[in-house]
């Protein structure tokens, strides 16, 4: 009997402290029609002060948003209990519970040390999961946190920032190309939701391929990837939509000086179907006009892209996500010759939560990508044309065995067709029309993730991934000696493959694993080793990502490039202000690096593998990162030491660079400073700027000339020994805004200045010849002076 009182007596008790811990939002019987307005404030506990780009979601309705300039937001929500989650950098996660009867305002007190106040804490991720966790080389950035660097003619650029972090760097002034720890740009998988973007630029990577306002978050990934990724060999970079208000429609629209971009989500049926939409178009002609080089600023150019989001709640356990984007892109150059590119990606995902502890989710992405060239003269008109066709599906699996293990499965299977070229001749041109054969395969794999905190020190992650690769026909495929270098003039046989007709595959296993120690509450040391596969390839000599370069697949002579990066670290949080500190270190080595021969012709050549070397690579460096997440004066500051040197040895002379001997990768640029800050002056103004430094890259140069064919030509002999200037540049912006009572006003202005001290830095250097004197070097510079810029945002 007493035991019965006393579970009794518990249960009550515990009933009483849960009511006591909810938040009650309005007054019963309100006469305000239902949804309701329900505003909040989130502030530092220990501080005061508000806080800007905190996360705040609502996942079973999956309505979110996030706090803006004032720590202030607003739902639209109807008669209920909520269970509101609330997410930040250096903070953590929290949940608050709420009763919402009407219309009304709440403050949230987010502590560092996330004591709860009035709350009960469902999950959490600690402050100090960047010591804690077992994760290696995993960087995020919250939209709101690129939005406050300064942008360049005042748009946000979300590829740049990621240049900013430890182990990236651009490839140069003004490209949305970018290397990680000394791998090529086509070994950065992008993934827009779940969707492959294969050109994520637009204007030559002038600007980013998307819209910051319809991005969550960005999460790179350039150590110990998780295993249900894979497909390229350097890093990971995953771009998460916004989704749709599901209880009020809100949006924002922001005018620069080059473009103008929009987004609006809300409610197609309030509780269970939302929309988000977002649009951006450019008018950036004059900025090529500002262009040193006559050749740009007598160009023309023009791109818009396009996002659709649609979220539907079947139930409390099932949803379903479809998502649309579609961009374009169209630049004339000085001379008569065009070119043209555009990205269309769709994506359709079903999430089901099978069971408390089990969950599941099935994706089906489309991706197309197309680039032409378009030569417009009156005598020789001409279309060139190439493009990607990329359809997959995915099936992903998690169980959480208890509340330290977590174990996830599933499989993928992607199939992809590549168009090398088909070249159009214009009604007046006596040139003939060319098409090289198409390529497909397949390429499927399955693999498993499992993560276990071991004991209260010891974090484990471990990952195996299998891959698998069938290059298939219809498709011509050449015979050469082994005894004689491979070349047209040698191609012995020619076999025909039939239609879906297996011609060669690769395969191999893919083994992820990382180990966290904690040395105390602060400290920690990572260990951890990658393997990745990478089956595709993007055939270029530029030094950016651009229409005529052409993406290949794995072939009989081109085998798929093998990763193996082996990576140590420690981390350190200093100080009870969030602030982190953290060295890395890491070794990698790449098999079947792909090169060119010297003077190669990759323009619509049908036996490309003749022009094609394979090497091996290997690269190492040191990364140091200091992050202060928080404060009124908050940003980072990053330096990487990385090399990046490559090694073609082939059976012939004509198979070999540097003689056999190891050069310097396009990619080896030992020394990459950043330092970002940002410091908030009050409530309504802050100031931010970035300092970038790196070493040039890497540039074949002339030792001297000759005559051949009545023509003066340089003469150059071993590649990549010398570099192009080093480059440095400072980045300053204003934000502030301006309340206002009638809303078209009540927005928030960005004043910045690119390039401040006006920096000449080269974006290429090539040779000219001089009578009596070797050939001289010049220096082509895209943004050689300060561009000042100004954009207005206003939200509703």
């Amino acid at each position: 009997m007493r035991i019965l009182i006393f579970s009794c007596i518990s249960l009550l008790s515990t009933l009483a402290w849960s009511q006591r811990n909810i938040i009650t939002i309005g007054r019963e019987n309100s006469k305000t029609k239902p949804p309701y307005l329900v505003q909040g404030i989130v502030s530092d506990a220990a501080t005061g002060e508000v806080l800007p780009g905190v996360n705040v979601v609502i996942e079973r309705q999956n309505i979110g948003t996030t706090t803006d300039f004032d720590g202030a937001f607003s739902l639209s929500l109807y008669k209920g209990f909520y269970d509101v989650k609330i997410s930040s950098v250096g903070f953590g996660t929290e949940v608050r519970k709420i009763n919402v009867l009407g219309s009304g305002k709440f403050e949230i007190l987010m502590s560092e040390s996330l004591v709860e106040l009035e709350s009960v804490v469902v999950s959490s991720e600690s402050e100090n999961s960047r010591i804690t966790s077992a994760s290696m080389g995993r960087e995020t950035l919250t939209v709101e946190s690129i939005k406050s660097l300064p942008p360049l003619a005042g748009e946000v650029d979300i590829l740049k920032s990621i240049t900013l972090l430890p182990g990236v760097s651009a490839a140069g002034e003004a490209s949305s190309s970018f290397s990680v720890r000394g791998g090529g740009f086509d070994q950065n998988l992008i993934l827009l939701n779940g969707a492959t973007i294969y050109n994520p630029s637009h204007l030559f990577g002038f600007f980013s391929a998307f819209n910051a306002s319809v991005i969550r978050n960005v999460e790179l990934y350039k150590g110990v990837v998780p295993a249900n990724y894979a497909g390229r060999g350097s890093s990971i970079v995953d771009l998460s939509y916004r989704k749709g208000n599901f209880g009020q429609w809100n949006g924002d629209v922001t005018v620069g000086m080059a473009t103008s971009k929009f987004s609006a989500g809300g409610p197609i049926i309030p509780g269970q179907l939302s929309v988000l939409v977002g649009g951006r178009i450019s008018y950036s002609n004059w900025l090529l006009g500002l262009a040193n080089d006559p050749d740009i600023n007598n160009s023309a150019a023009e791109f818009y892209d396009g996002n659709i989001i649609l979220s539907y709640v079947i139930n409390d356990k099932n949803d379903i996500e479809y998502s649309l984007y579609h961009s374009f892109d169209e630049f004339q150059f000085a001379s008569d010759t065009s070119n043209s590119w555009k990205n269309t990606s769709n994506l359709l995902k079903w999430n089901s939560s099978l069971t408390s502890k089990l969950s599941s989710s099935l994706t089906a992405t489309w991706t197309d990508y197309q680039s032409s060239i378009n030569g417009n003269s009156e005598f020789d008109p001409f279309e060139l044309g190439t493009g990607i066709d990329h359809k997959d599906i995915s099936l992903d699996l998690e169980y959480a065995l208890n509340d330290k293990q977590t174990l996830a499965v599933g499989g993928q299977a992607k199939f992809l067709q590549v168009n090398l070229g088909v070249f159009e001749p214009g009604a007046a041109s006596a040139r003939e029309r060319e098409e090289l054969e198409e390529e497909k395969a397949l390429e499927s794999g399955v693999y498993f993730q499992y993560d276990h905190d071991l004991t209260s020190k010891l974090t484990l992650a471990a990952g195996l991934r299998y891959s698998n690769f069938r290059f298939l026909g219809p498709n011509t495929i050449n015979t050469y000696s082994e005894l004689s270098l491979r070349s047209v003039e040698n191609i012995e046989t020619t076999n025909t493959f039939g239609d879906n007709e297996l011609i060669t595959s690769y395969d191999g296993l893919e083994p992820r694993v990382s180990l966290s120690f904690q040395l105390n509450d602060k400290t920690s040391v990572k260990g951890g080793y990658n393997k990745m596969y990478q089956y595709i390839h993007l055939v270029s000599n530029t030094t950016s990502i651009a229409p005529t370069d052409v993406w290949k697949l794995s072939d009989p002579f081109i085998e798929p490039e093998i990763i193996d990066q082996y990576s140590v670290g420690i981390f350190r949080q200093l100080g009870r202000r969030g602030m982190e500190v953290s060295v890395e270190s890491y070794y990698k080595e790449t098999q079947n690096v792909v090169e060119y021969k010297d003077g190669a012709d990759l323009f619509l050549n049908p036996s490309l593998e003749t022009e094609l070397l394979s090497g091996i690579g290997r690269s190492y460096g040191l990364e140091f990162y200091l992050n202060k997440p928080k404060g009124r004066l908050s940003g980072w500051l990053s330096y990487t030491y990385a090399r990046s040197f490559w090694k073609v040895q082939g059976a012939f002379e004509e198979e070999r660079i540097n003689g056999g001997d190891w050069y310097r990768s396009n990619f080896d640029k030992p020394h990459n400073l950043n330092t970002v800050a940002k410091y908030r002056i009050s409530r309504l103004i802050t100031i931010s700027g970035v300092f970038t430094y790196s070493t040039g890259r890497p540039q074949t140069i002339p030792v001297g000339k000759f005559l051949f064919g009545g023509e003066i030509l340089a003469r150059f002999e071993d590649r990549n020994t010398g570099r192009i200037p080093d480059y440095h540049r400072f980045d300053l912006s204003f934000q502030f805004r301006t309340p206002s009572s009638k809303k078209i006003f009540d927005g928030e202005w960005s004043l910045s200045v690119y390039n401040l001290y006006g920096r000449r830095n080269a974006y290429s250097v090539f040779f000219q010849d001089a009578p009596n004197f070797p050939p001289q070097p010049f220096q082509l510079t895209v943004v050689g002076f300060p561009l000042p810029a100004i954009s207005y945002e206003v939200k509703f």
